[in-house]
């Protein structure tokens, strides 16, 4: 006799089995979307974009936020790495989550017992497999050093125009001047929430990282607390005719600060944008002949100005509102008025991109307007949203067919036993090369046959 009990137990269980395969259907199509990533990574898409990362192109223009971004961006790399977790995500055998927790710590030697753990265990099992091995893996390799001598502060120019400034410090005094970074991070962070936008909410928002906190923990202690101030305060000295457009761009229109570093003539441009200049009149020889007094090249009454109009870095997709910089459309080496209605907030990245990556401005009627470095392209303000389709999932499981994705393509083997951990992540170990003198075989986790 059919009981009514009986037909609904029975549709739970297809409705289940749907659940499985859609999820199945899901994972393999993940697989394209982050093929799709890394090869957009490593063609830099996203910098002629004008964005500062991967990670914050997928924020803008999908709708992420940045720590998805980040992740999705990281795992698409090392997919590219491991030939064996790639394919079993690409067949829909592996779900994200299990593949996310591999590619934090697997290599070329461990990745197929891995991969033999992952179809054996859950995703929360997994994921302590993993960050279990991973502890063993940063203990196996930590240095402990702790010599006077290796107390060091070094700066070195890179053959990119970058200068690296690294430092070797105690652990405690690398506490302490960690602590200061992140003192600073939390700071700017209330700034940007004391100081809310118009239309702003809910946007994403540059990530303070730490190369930015310890700029601005330099410049506060070269200018001090005042905001208003300039935000460049070291010397650099250029010739007047390298900062006017028609002579910039020789070899010898390049600018010099006091330690000897040079800089081209279209990066000391954009340090004029915002800064105390001061006229010196030299002789053919290079001797003084008058010096004028410091002027702001951006008066502090027409930064607040700015900030009030602005609120954020007027660069497309670029909300952040810390670091920024008041920038002259039109130059004012060029006879650029300074003005409101001439000049606009950048943060430093942008403003290296307008000034020595090509990209142009233009002010119409308050509205911002970037060019890219061709001048053929108006990059949006806002991403463009990506049409929508009701066949969607149509689409998704046509592109699978050929996969033969079924309700237990992507099921757990895990038999239900205890996992014992210790043996799953010695085994790792031993594989990884951390263990010298292994007196154990290579456990895998029971599976169910």
């Amino acid at each position: 006799m059919d009981r009514p009990g009986d037909r609904k137990r029975a549709a739970m269980r297809a409705l289940g089995d749907q659940i499985a395969e859609d999820a199945a259907h899901m994972d393999a199509a993940m697989h394209r979307l982050m093929t799709r990533i890394r090869e957009f990574d490593a063609g830099s898409g996203w910098f002629h974009a004008g964005a500062q990362s991967c990670a914050h192109w997928l924020s803008w223009r999908v709708g992420w936020t940045l720590g998805t971004g980040r992740e999705h961006v990281r795992v698409a790399k090392r997919l590219g790495e491991l030939p064996r977790v790639d394919e079993a995500l690409r067949l829909g055998k592996l779900s994200y989550a299990k593949v996310r927790a591999i590619t934090r710590v697997a290599s070329a030697a461990t990745e197929e017992q891995l991969l033999a753990n992952a179809y054996a265990s859950t995703a929360a099992q997994l994921e302590t497999i993993c960050r279990k091995f991973r502890a063993v893996q940063r203990l196996a390799t930590k240095d402990v050093r702790e010599v006077d001598e290796d107390r060091k502060v070094t700066r070195r120019e890179l053959d990119d125009g970058m200068v690296r400034v690294e430092a070797t410090l105690r652990p405690e005094e690398a506490a302490l001047v960690m602590a200061a970074i992140e003192q600073q991070a939390k700071a700017s962070a209330k700034a940007r929430e004391d100081r809310p936008a118009e239309g702003s909410a809910g946007t994403p928002r540059r990530r303070f990282d730490r190369a930015d906190a310890l700029v601005a923990i330099a410049q506060m202690i070269v200018r001090g607390e005042k905001p208003e101030r300039s935000p460049v305060e070291v010397v650099v000295t250029v010739p007047k005719a390298a900062l006017e457009r028609a002579a910039a761009g020789t070899v010898e229109d390049v600018g010099v600060f006091a330690d000897g570093t040079c800089v081209s003539a279209e990066t000391a441009r954009r340090l004029a944008c915002d800064c105390g200049v001061v006229e010196l009149v030299e002789d053919e020889h290079g001797k003084p002949l008058s010096v004028g007094r410091k002027t702001r090249t951006m008066s502090a009454s027409l930064k607040r100005a700015l900030l009030r109009r602005d609120g954020h870095c007027r660069f497309p997709g670029c909300t952040n509102r810390v670091y920024l910089e008041g920038h002259h459309i039109e130059h004012w080496a060029d006879g650029g008025e300074t003005s409101l209605e001439n000049g606009c907030l950048l943060c430093s990245r942008h403003h290296v991109f307008v000034h020595e990556h090509g990209y142009r401005v233009e002010l119409v009627e308050g509205e911002v307007r970037v060019f890219d470095p061709r001048g053929k392209r108006v990059l949006r303000e806002g991403p463009r949203i990506a049409p929508s389709s009701v066949d969607a999932w149509v689409r998704i499981q046509a592109e699978n067919e050929a996969l033969g994705i079924g309700p237990k393509t992507g099921q757990c083997r895990w038999n239900g036993l205890p996992v014992q951990y210790d043996l799953v992540v010695s085994g790792l170990a031993r594989l990884d090369g951390l263990k010298d003198e292994p007196s154990w075989s290579i456990p895998a986790m029971a599976a169910a046959t």
